[in-house]
Formats: structure tokens, C-alpha cells, sequence
């Protein structure tokens, strides 16, 4: 998934708007992404990888900016443990 900024307006005329909807389509790309993947990004988790028995705890992040054709080459990263999609075994928000 690509969360690259795009096109921004700088002649806008002291409006925040533009600033506004940069945030709301980049919300609804990240809630997209998250829910074709089944994890959450930018938010503390709590996370059991498969065969391992100590939680970890963190923000999981995206390796790569770029969406990848497969499921099973995303690469996620918590703190400095990378892993792929299929390591993941539970995740829940922390709150």
C-alpha cells in the first residue's frame, strides 16, 4: 500500500480544506488496507506470532510502502521484529 502524499494545492487561499481531505482519504486507505489484511496499523497491538510464546507489544508498521500482488509477501515490522502475515497468530488493539 502506497500512503505517498499525491497531489497537494498550494495555492489554496489560507483554506485548511485541502489538508482535511488528505486526511480523510488517507484514513480511508488505511482502514481498507487494514481490513483486506486483517491487522492494524498505527495503533498499539498486542501480538502472538505463530510458534512463539512471548507476546509482543508495539505499533506494527508496513516494510515496503508498496502493496504487494500477494498476501504472503507483506511484511510487517514491530518495533525491530520483522514478520509476514501468515506469522500472525492473534492481534488485538491495546487500549
Amino acid at each position: 500500500m502506497d500512503f505517498e502524499q499525491g497531489f497537494f494545492n498550494f495555492e489554496s487561499k489560507g483554506s485548511d480544506e485541502g489538508y482535511r481531505n488528505w486526511q480523510k482519504e488517507l484514513g480511508r486507505r488505511k482502514k481498507a488496507f487494514e481490513s483486506r489484511y486483517g491487522i492494524i496499523l498505527g495503533s498499539a497491538v498486542r501480538l502472538a506470532l505463530v510458534g512463539e510464546d512471548q507476546l509482543l507489544e508495539g505499533v506494527i508498521t508496513l516494510c515496503e510502502s508498496k502493496d504487494p500482488k500477494n498476501r504472503s509477501r507483506l511484511r510487517l515490522r514491530l518495533g525491530k521484529r520483522e514478520f509476514t502475515l501468515a506469522q500472525i497468530e492473534s492481534i488485538s488493539r491495546i487500549p
